[in-house]
């Protein structure tokens, strides 16, 4: 019997059936009925509702699903197999019948929602098995189901009220750590930091967010990785002996600084308004070697490298020159202050002159050392009295090579007064004989001018005596004094202008002055010509900042500020002549020592008008100072002697006395700062070196034993002892 013959419909079965073929509806076709009306059986679903009879037996075939493992798509809830033509959002009653041969169950399921997810995102392993394993010892086996149907299991309807959870700490694994850095302001660290604070807020918020950044690189780091396919062979190694002196590292770091251009500021943010500090500079692209071209000596002798190399070999050949001197002169070697043959006897011991063919001859008119490195000294060369013609030459010497200058710069005019800027080590500020000033870089070799007074701006014409450094509201200017009176302030702009502008101008006292007393000038005979004096010397106040003292050829001192261009502020006649220099004690703020062309020394304190000590010379004193190391010593240049004074041993005669042979002038005399080393300068074009020894010990008490020592000296004048008492008191009382 064929299966066509048996697949007939219902209402053919009731008509047409034979007798000995009987049809039987299962129990099930109720159900069956129903998603007929509905539209919703399978085919499969269709067969099962009929029975096939044979001869009494049931030769309906089995249903080739196993009842266990039912289609997914009877019991989905997912919505990738929701796919159905009614769309509803709920899915409909599920219908999970088990078969047997003797009775069907119907089981009705909780109705379920779809959900959302696509097919795409669900992720299906096809090479797992599914199937079970076959054993041939077990009595009881089922074949394995299909790997298309999924085991009948009774969807998760319902969630438990309380939900244990248990949760343990595992090691920390840092994705990405963005550290914080705290350092103290002040500090290298913390500059750094700030720097790149702002820097980072310059290209996020600032105007740095506009600039150009096709060029710039991403973030994302490059991974280097080596394929198996790699294979490279080890580079062979040997040792090597290689030795390197000073010399060549030398040579060789000096060579890449010269390879590495300058920074230069980004253009895109050039022409922008922002601090120099916060433009991003390009990085330094190296460029080509400068390479000494040519053999010959007239090819690299005047070149910067083989300069810098001779400077270097003659510091060291002149180190081994001057062994013994250089120890003396750094300190190395000291007296013994408990040997039993000691004496005070102020000894100066010579160690070295700077003296050169340049400089022979020509006249010292000042001398300057380097507030940074006390090894460099500038020296001006001019002229010494109206009658000699000498042009301009300043030396730069250093005291660890005294045989020939490093540095010689000449010049048309005569130099008159030179200073080294605090600021700028390398800046020294010149004044000229005819009213020029001048600021020279001195690590050229040749003249490199960093600015220039004009005569545009510049009113004086007659020769510049002093030149300094001074600081007035946080700005560096240079002061100079002139023959005529005028006290001038310069100052340096971006354009290399240097702007000139008046602080005063000295004018003639007439009638009874204080300090020293001087004979009457008789009207008749002398009658002066100039209203103006020439103002030779200057100093500023050690605590207060406006106020300074100049001292002029008339012989009075006067005290200024720069609050008043118009008037001084006091005014005392303090020698009989020119007054050549001034300087303040180190240990006595108040205190002032002068010199002048009477052939005298003479102390002042700042509140008495009265002098408090004269020293007495036998020529005219060109200079005086004060040794920092000992409150009491004072050393002086007059004429060619050289004179060593103790206030506290005695004042009416030095406690030692140099002369210098020939026919020589001293007029420039000062301290090193150990206090040992004494630099004397003459009218020869000479720097004389001497080691000071055979000096009393210095006190511990220095302030206190100055102070001593001008009371001693005023105990024949009582009635200007009381006034330094009650000056004493009147401080004691309202600044402690």
């Amino acid at each position: 019997m064929s299966v066509n013959e048996m697949s007939v419909t219902q209402e053919q079965s009731q008509k047409t059936v034979p007798s000995d073929q009987k049809l039987s509806q299962s129990e099930s076709s109720q159900t069956t009925l129903y998603k007929m009306s509905k539209g919703t059986i399978s085919l499969m679903e269709k067969r099962q509702m009929y029975r096939v009879i044979d001869d009494g037996m049931d030769a309906t075939p089995d249903n080739i699903v196993d009842p266990e493992y039912v289609l997914m798509e009877d019991t989905h809830t997912h919505a990738a197999f929701g796919g159905r033509s009614d769309k509803v959002i709920k899915s409909d009653i599920g219908i999970k019948a088990t078969k047997s041969k003797s009775k069907t169950t119907v089981e009705v399921a909780m109705k379920v929602y779809t959900t959302t997810i696509s097919l795409d995102d669900i992720y299906i392993d096809h090479t797992k098995d599914t199937g079970e394993s076959f054993t041939t010892e077990e009595i009881d086996l089922e074949i394995a189901p299909s790997a298309f149907y999924m085991p009948i299991q009774k969807p998760v309807m319902e969630y438990p009220e309380e939900i244990f959870v248990v949760l343990k700490e595992t090691d920390t694994e840092f994705l990405f750590e963005l550290p914080s850095f705290s350092y103290e302001r002040g500090t290298i660290e913390a500059n750094t930091v700030e720097e790149q604070n702002n820097y980072y807020q310059y290209i996020t918020v600032g105007k740095g967010r506009n600039r150009k950044m096709v060029t710039e690189e991403t973030q994302t780091k490059e991974c280097v990785s080596q394929s198996r396919h790699t294979v490279a062979t080890r580079p062979k190694k040997k040792n090597a002996i290689s030795f390197a002196s000073l010399w060549d590292m030398h040579d060789t770091y000096a060579q890449l600084a010269k390879i590495a251009r300058q920074e230069e500021t980004d253009e895109m943010v050039m022409y922008q308004s922002v601090e120099p500090r916060l433009l991003r500079k390009k990085k330094k692209i190296p460029g080509e070697a400068t390479e000494l071209k040519g053999i010959s000596y007239k090819d690299i002798c005047n070149t910067p490298a083989f300069l810098d190399a001779v400077l270097l070999t003659e510091r060291v050949l002149a180190t081994m020159q001057f062994a013994n001197a250089q120890k003396k002169f750094r300190g190395l070697v000291q007296f013994n202050p408990l040997a039993l043959d000691l004496q005070y006897v102020y000894t100066l011991k010579p160690l070295w002159t700077l003296e050169c063919n340049e400089t022979a001859g020509r006249p010292i008119t000042g001398i300057s050392f380097n507030p940074r490195n006390s090894n460099i000294v500038a020296v001006a060369h001019g002229k010494f009295t109206y009658a000699e013609t000498f042009n301009g030459l300043i030396s730069i010497w250093c005291t660890k090579n005294p045989c020939v200058p490093e540095r010689l710069y000449r010049f048309d005019q005569p130099v008159t007064a030179v200073a080294f800027s605090e600021k700028n080590p390398n800046w020294l500020a010149c004044g000229y004989h005819n009213g020029d000033v001048l600021i020279l870089d001195i690590t050229s070799y040749s003249i490199k001018t960093v600015a220039k007074s004009k005569r545009d701006t510049n009113p004086c014409f007659e020769p510049i005596w002093h030149i300094n450094w001074h600081f007035i509201d946080s700005i560096q200017f240079v002061i100079t004094t002139c023959q005529d009176g005028r006290i001038n302030r310069f100052r340096s702009t971006k354009t290399h202008d240097f702007i000139c502008s008046p602080i005063m101008r000295m004018a003639t006292v007439e009638g009874q002055l204080k300090g020293l007393e001087t004979a009457k000038v008789c009207v008749n005979v002398d009658v002066p010509i100039i209203r103006h004096p020439a103002v030779l010397c200057m100093k500023w106040h050690s605590e207060i900042d406006h106020i300074y003292f100049v001292g002029t050829d008339e012989g009075c001192i006067y005290k200024c500020s720069t609050h008043y261009s118009n008037q001084h502020i006091e005014v005392i006649r303090a020698h009989a002549g020119p007054v050549f220099n001034m300087t303040f004690s180190p240990f006595m703020e108040r205190l002032l020592v002068t010199c002048g062309a009477d052939n005298a020394i003479r102390l002042w304190l700042e509140e008495l008008d009265d002098v408090i000590m004269t020293l007495n010379c036998p020529a005219a004193v060109y200079d005086v100072a004060f040794c920092p190391v000992n409150s009491t010593v004072l050393i002086s240049v007059s004429g060619n002697v050289l004179s060593i004074w103790d206030l506290r041993r005695k004042n009416h005669i030095p406690c030692a006395e140099y002369k210098f042979p020939g026919n020589v002038v001293l007029n420039f005399v000062k301290f090193s700062k150990s206090g040992d080393n004494v630099f004397v300068g003459d009218t020869l074009g000479r720097v004389h070196t001497f080691h000071l020894e055979d000096t009393p010990i210095p006190p511990f008490y220095q302030h206190k034993i100055l102070d001593e020592t001008i009371k001693k000296a005023l105990c024949t004048r009582p009635q200007l002892l009381k006034q330094l008492q009650k000056i004493e008191k009147y401080k004691d009382r309202h600044y402690k």
